[in-house]
């Protein structure tokens, strides 16, 4: 064995003891003492027999079978039929199949008792561990497979080795069950994959004979099996798994001293925009390097304290009145740092134009490595490496004895390398097991963090079904056998972690190694190794800063889809271990993500009301408002700008190429312009609504006001195309058009949607990742994209041509929402308007 191989007596007595409270303990049926102390004797044989030097079952053997050649089962328990059986305790059952066994002299079923044996012991590992489920499993399997004579349950006999090619290690044993596993699953996978061949087969023939009924069946009853026989190894392998998590009393949880404040994790509350230290604006270049830098190698870069520019950090977002801004919007208009290298180590360097190219290329470099995580990035280790480091780390903090400190400190980095929590704060006394961030009650253990998403207004006019989310809180599992140990341990100092490091370094060959390449160890494998995973799921799971990841805060995701992702990567990671994920099982099932993303239901509801609001204006400025609020929204819903005041200049939307620049930043210091697709649906309502202001215009050319705004709309001039009637210009004393603001669309369509209009851009984020857009595409998009990577930066990471493909899924947006059907005839009316559409279509000539 490897977690569970301390058979100390200590550990044996307290298995023994546990065993047999629990069989004196069931209040449905009285265990006869003979009984109990065959089964604890049993399973004392077992726990025993792993820990033999020699690997060898016949010293097992030589305990079980005198044992059952003395009946500790009376006969009035032997009749070995269906009821009789049922009416006792499992385990009880397995114990009456062992004694049969033997009391006909099955000599050649002898493996079977092995096995049989194997199954009861993993049984009370099981109950110690309160495994109700798994316990319930591995006794029935076992049972079904002595007790049933159909060809579903007996294969098992079959399958697993006999008794004179058993080896007794958890390894060997684990081997044969995950053996058996792969076989079942291609035998199934290959069953159904025949069945689908002929289902498809028989409609393309559209037989209908008997005979080809029959064989239908047949493959139908195949696959059955194969899904039967499955079924039997996966629980049996799950079970054995799960029991085999280091076995020992659970230590208990210390009260953290008063002195010592811990909080739980809430991104919101962490607003720190650079994870480098507070020397980082104030960089000299003659510094030493700082004696606190106990995690990093000497010259290592990613520790260095770059200078940072925080004069684009300020959060700039426009007010309006009656609407609060949120954090979420506030995270979404923070500007990611800018690197510099604040002063030069010579004056000169500012002058120079070689140099300054020369300096270009190392911040383009520093950004590539930084953000694009190219493989020649030092300050990340290869796959190769993660996966080596993961080994030793699990095997020292498994098998080195208590009294290693080493053991101490490889328990603490593999903790830090399954969850990404920081060493420094794992060292905090009573930091682990903190309720505040642990959760250590009942059968599960698992850190918690909290997005920190804004809670949603109670006096809405939508329902908590209308959202698409309705958690913020992640959950990341741990290995009990793990925190267990590390709170039964005393917490080792600094130069301890040194040395264990370094030892790590020397040993393994990774001269880059250092505690924060640990600590990043799942966020890199989550983002770049782990099959369908990429950086924003990883930054969920690794608790990033909320300012570095905007991303969080406007999609929506299952807690299924991200514990799974969360075991793929440590099974990415444990590659070259023996590491137990077991403990990892789906949770309750939830959407994690933004408290403001809308179901397309809901938004489909919302748009339907607004096109009959439209359709009920009681005269022209009204019908022209409530027409300009629509397509606002239109816009906002197929595009996923921010929806900021002058939202749409004509020179920067094109609608013959279905093309927008746009840069929806506008109070930021820097610009932040980005490419946008326009979809066939957009294009016709943006043009629509031109012909509907040149119709205006016409019916209105005494208003040189008004005119003159939509002659600048019409030569696509640097005006707004989405404009509302204001009120009365004081000195020309007539109607004036202005550029529609998000107070002007929230206050206008309160009695439709009580929401600030912010959340169209939660509702786009979220339906392109539904509808399976790359993230490096959404985020270029959507405006979350690093600095000076957008498509139109220096250094973007998407082509123009992967940018317009995004327009195909803006109309599919666009047809779940029916804003394809939705033609609002803007000219119905003649009294208004007096123009018909093709009179329009000349004018636009």
């Amino acid at each position: 064995m490897t977690q569970n191989n301390d058979t100390s007596p200590n550990q044996k007595q307290w298995l023994s003891a546990k065993t047999i409270d629990y069989l004196k303990s069931d209040k449905r049926f009285v265990y006869p003492e003979a009984v109990v102390e065959a089964i604890s004797t049993i399973v004392i044989a077992v726990h025993e027999d792993y820990e033999r030097a020699d690997n060898s079952i016949k010293y097992l053997l030589e305990t079980i079978v005198p044992l059952l050649q003395n009946e500790p089962v009376a006969d009035q328990y032997m009749q070995i039929t269906r009821k009789a059986l049922a009416q006792k305790p499992l385990i009880f059952q397995l114990l009456i199949l062992m004694q049969d066994i033997d009391s006909r002299q099955r000599l050649d079923h002898s493996s079977r008792l092995f096995w049989l044996a194997i199954a009861m012991h993993t049984a009370a590992l099981l109950i110690v561990s309160d495994r109700k489920t798994d316990t319930k499993n591995i006794l029935m399997q076992f049972k079904m497979a002595q007790f049933s004579s159909t060809s579903r349950r007996v294969w098992l006999w079959e399958a697993l080795s006999d008794i004179e090619h058993i080896d007794m290690s958890f390894e060997y044993i684990l081997s044969e069950f995950n053996s058996l596993l792969e076989q079942k699953k291609s035998a199934f996978e290959v069953a159904d994959e025949l069945l689908a061949a002929h289902i498809k087969e028989k409609k393309a023939s559209k037989g209908k004979s008997n005979e080809n009924d029959k064989h239908t069946e047949k493959i139908k009853k195949d696959k059955a099996d194969a899904k039967a026989k499955l079924s039997q190894i996966e629980k049996i392998t799950t079970a054995y798994q799960s029991a085999h998590v280091l076995q020992k009393p659970r230590p208990k949880r210390k009260k953290p001293p008063k002195n010592i404040k811990i909080k739980a994790i809430n991104l919101a509350d962490n607003t720190s925009t650079s994870p480098l230290d507070s020397t980082a604006t104030n960089h000299n270049w003659n510094t030493k390097p700082s004696n606190d830098a106990w995690g990093s190698t000497r010259d290592d870069i990613g520790h260095s304290a770059t200078a940072v520019d925080l004069a684009f950090l300020d959060p700039n977002t426009e007010i309006y009145e009656g609407l609060t801004t949120s954090f979420e919007e506030r995270i979404d208009h923070y500007e990611a740092p800018y690197v510099s290298y604040g002063e030069y180590p010579n004056p000169l360097t500012k002058n120079s134009i070689p140099l300054q190219t020369i300096d270009l290329s190392l911040q383009q470099n520093y950004m590539s490595q930084r953000d694009l995580a190219l493989n020649s990035n030092t300050r990340l280790l290869s796959l190769a490496g993660y996966q080596a480091l993961f080994a030793a780390l699990n095997q020292d903090a498994s098998t080195l004895p208590e009294s290693e400190t080493h053991k101490t400190c490889a328990g603490i980095l593999l903790l830090s390398m399954i969850t990404g929590l920081p060493v420094k704060s794992l060292l905090i006394p009573s930091y682990i097991g903190h309720p505040g961030i642990f959760n250590l009650d009942g059968k599960k253990y698992y850190i918690k963090h909290s997005l920190g998403i804004t809670e949603r207004s109670t006096i809405q006019t939508l329902k908590k079904e209308d959202y698409e989310n309705h958690s913020d809180t992640i959950k990341v599992p741990l290995p009990l056998w793990l925190i267990d140990d590390l709170l039964a341990c005393e917490l080792p100092v600094k130069e301890d972690f040194t040395a264990y490091v370094a030892n790590l370094r020397s040993s393994l060959g990774l001269p880059y190694l250092s505690v924060n390449r640990i600590e990043t160890a799942l966020h890199v494998v989550l983002s770049r190794y782990t099959p369908d995973c990429h950086r924003h799921i990883a930054d969920i799971i690794c608790r990033t800063p909320a300012p570095h990841a905007p991303a969080m805060y406007y999609s929506s995701h299952t807690s299924e889809m991200i514990i799974a992702h969360y075991k793929s990567a440590l099974s990415v990671l444990s590659s070259l271990s023996s590491f137990d994920l077991t403990y990892i099982t789906p949770w309750h099932k939830y959407t994690v993500g933004s408290g403001f993303a809308l179901k397309i239901d809901s938004v489909k509801n919302i748009m339907n009301d607004m096109k009959v609001w439209v359709e009920q204006s009681i005269n022209d400025e009204d019908q022209f408002n409530r027409t300009s609020i629509f397509v606002w929204f239109v816009f906002c819903l197929l595009t996923g700008v921010r929806p900021n005041n002058g939202l749409g200049k004509m020179y920067n939307i094109d609608l013959d190429m279905g093309w927008l620049i746009i840069n929806d930043k506008p109070v930021k210091k820097v610009k932040s312009d980005r490419l946008i697709p326009l979809c066939p649906t957009l294009v016709r309502h943006l043009t629509d609504y031109r012909a509907y202001l040149i119709d205006y215009q016409a019916k209105h050319q005494s208003n040189h006001v008004i005119s003159a705004t939509i002659d600048n709309i019409r030569l696509g001039n640097d005006e707004a195309l989405l404009k509302l009637l204001s009120e009365r210009a004081p000195t020309l004393n007539a109607t004036a058009l202005k550029d529609i603001k998000r107070g002007d669309a929230y206050h206008m369509t309160k009695h439709i949607i009580d929401a600030n209009p912010y959340w169209t851009r939660h509702f786009v984020r979220t339906q392109l990742e539904n509808l399976g857009v790359s993230l490096s595409l959404i985020n270029t998009v959507i405006g979350h994209e690093k600095s000076r990577q957008e498509v139109l930066g220096r250094f973007s990471s998407s082509s123009k041509a992967d940018i317009n493909r995004v327009a195909s899924v803006f109309e599919q947006i666009a047809e779940q929402l029916g804003l394809t059907d939705i033609k609002i005839d803007y000219y119905t009316n003649p009294n208004h308007f007096g123009i018909s559409p093709a009179e329009v279509d000349n004018a636009n000539r």
